[in-house]
């Protein structure tokens, strides 16, 4: 949950002096164990998207001359919360008005002593430590740790029953936003039509299938066994030590947040701009390969009558829930495509999580192809899948009538029917300014992809992540106490004509001498949107 920026601290940034303040409170739960103000020197201070442990910083303390028992004083603080707030003189009110910045814990093998000033250093990182093993999160108990996806009353385990149980049972806390996540297209997110495919999909937000882990195994583990079950979710601590999880923000609907004005005002010099590439890590096609189909029954006969396919299977005397059937096609499909094995009745062969046919020639003759019978509202349907195994292409370009390449080239150069095109003209890293660079996913999370449909949506997301999101500049700013990651500004780089859309990435606060930000961000461009499949 992000801290709602207002004008009233957007104004404080902007006043002719600006000054600061920083204080933490070490807490016990609720009770106030001890407490400093004007007596610490911060070092760094982050924020990370792409962690985890979203929060971390580093701090000296320095105490009394006359204090004593200080190695008992540190001892102390092992295990409790620091409650960092940073607070803002406003010259209007004659007051500080104070943010919060986050609740933390000591990381080990950072804390140190320094008798001769009489200080202390110490590193922190967020509540998430508590999780990965860093200050806790191991789980013991029993030499195997199974989360069944189904329950012995035959009732299926929601995922974020599951994330709730794990974070309240295994990781202590009390405070959580956790959202449904589940399948691709029953996210509100991914699909306008979410409701009626989850009514359709009753199980879309449902574990698939059991999870197995070792003894002594982290919190964190469990958390990512659930998450990585499906892309594009983030977990972790916000401001308010609230334990969140949900899909990362696309920002397509997001207000500016920062205008390009506000920040030109509040850059630290003229020079206060980098852009950096990270030429390794840049790729413009993305190649995803899902599971193997555990198949259910196969024929490599067809014979096909006007629009229905026919194969016949020994002792297959009725359709079977979620039955994967895969067939070799002895004809190219055409309009309103049926099957039927044996003299069973014939169904309809449908887009997965549709109502929508099959477009003629998507099944093609002397291939094997894999279906799945669903019967829903008791009307029963086989969901194309594709072949044996979910493969999907996407492709940065300029321009999707390239006459080089072509979708039919991408085709024939990787086998593969499901070729997307990402379209941006203006960007630097396609495959007419780079020629081809390619990314292969497969194997682990991937594993859990089961259909052509979510190795396409896979494909878009991981394609995104390795262009377009390294389209990257950093400015130095005032220091900005209530800046996050995941929200939208607007900033024109000094060798562009005009300012463009950037969504905050990271941000690495210097709070020794003249606090500043240093706010890394990439280039804005919508993570969901229609798309065409070759």
């Amino acid at each position: 949950m992000l801290y709602s920026i207002t004008e009233q601290d957007k104004n404080l940034i902007t006043q002719t002096y600006v000054e600061y303040k920083y204080r933490f409170t070490i807490m016990k739960k609720h009770q106030v164990m001890d407490s400093f103000e004007s007596v610490i020197s911060i070092g760094g201070y982050s924020i990370d998207a792409e962690s985890d442990v979203r929060r971390t910083l580093s701090l000296t303390i320095y105490l009394s001359p006359n204090e004593k028992n200080i190695e008992e004083r540190i001892n102390s603080w092992m295990g409790l919360d620091f409650v960092f707030e940073t607070g803002v003189y406003s010259i209007r009110d004659n007051d500080y008005i104070w943010y919060p910045c986050g609740t933390y814990l000591l990381t080990d093998g950072n804390t140190s002593y320094d008798a001769t000033n009489n200080s202390v250093s110490i590193s922190l990182g967020d509540s998430y430590v508590k999780f990965n093993g860093t200050r806790n999160g191991q789980i013991g108990g029993a030499p195997n740790i199974i989360i069944p996806a189904v329950n012995e009353d035959g009732t299926r385990n929601i995922l974020r029953d599951i994330l709730t149980t794990i974070v309240k049972q295994e990781g202590g806390i009390e405070d959580y936003v956790i959202d449904d996540i589940g399948e691709f297209y029953g996210m509100a997110a991914n699909n306008e039509d979410y409701e009626e495919y989850r009514k359709n999909n009753p199980e879309w937000n449902t574990l698939p299938y059991d999870l197995e882990f070792s003894v002594g195994c982290l919190v964190s583990d469990e958390i990512s066994g659930v998450t990585d079950l499906y892309p594009n979710i983030q977990k972790y601590f916000d401001v308010y030590n609230t334990f969140c999880c949900g899909m990362i923000p696309s920002c397509d609907n997001d207000p500016i947040t920062l205008s390009n004005d506000f920040l030109q005002k509040i850059l630290v010099a003229t020079n206060s701009e980098s852009t950096t590439y990270d030429i390794q890590n840049i790729k413009n096609v993305t190649e995803v390969f899902g599971m193997t189909y555990d198949i259910d029954r196969m024929s490599e006969t067809c014979t096909s009558s006007e629009n229905v396919y026919h194969i016949e299977l020994e002792d297959y005397e009725k359709y079977g829930a979620s039955d994967y059937i895969a067939f070799t096609a002895n004809s190219d499909n055409i309009e309103n495509m049926r099957f039927q094995i044996n003299e069973l009745d014939t169904i309809p062969i449908y887009y997965e999580y549709t109502t929508d046919p099959i477009s003629p020639g998507t099944i093609k003759t002397g291939e094997t192809h894999v279906l799945q019978y669903k019967n829903i509202d008791d009307i029963p349907r086989f969901n194309y899948l594709g072949q044996y195994q979910p493969h999907a292409i996407c492709v940065l370009t300029n321009d999707d009538d390239d006459p080089v390449y072509t979708k039919q080239y991408f085709e024939e150069k990787y086998n593969c029917k499901n070729i997307v095109f990402r379209v941006e003209p203006e960007s630097p890293f396609s495959v007419q300014k780079l020629g081809v660079v390619l990314d292969v996913k497969t194997g682990d999370v991937y594993d859990n992809i089961k259909s052509d449909s979510v190795a396409i949506e896979n494909a878009i997301y991981d394609n995104i992540k390795t262009s377009s999101w390294n389209d990257i500049v950093t400015i130095e700013t005032k220091f900005l106490p209530w800046a996050d990651v995941h929200i939208k500004v607007e900033y024109q780089k000094q060798q562009d004509s005009e300012p463009h859309q950037y969504i905050i990435k990271s941000i690495s606060h210097n709070l020794e001498g003249a606090a500043t930000s240093s706010i890394t961000m990439y280039r804005f461009h919508p993570l969901y949107y229609t798309y065409s499949v070759a």
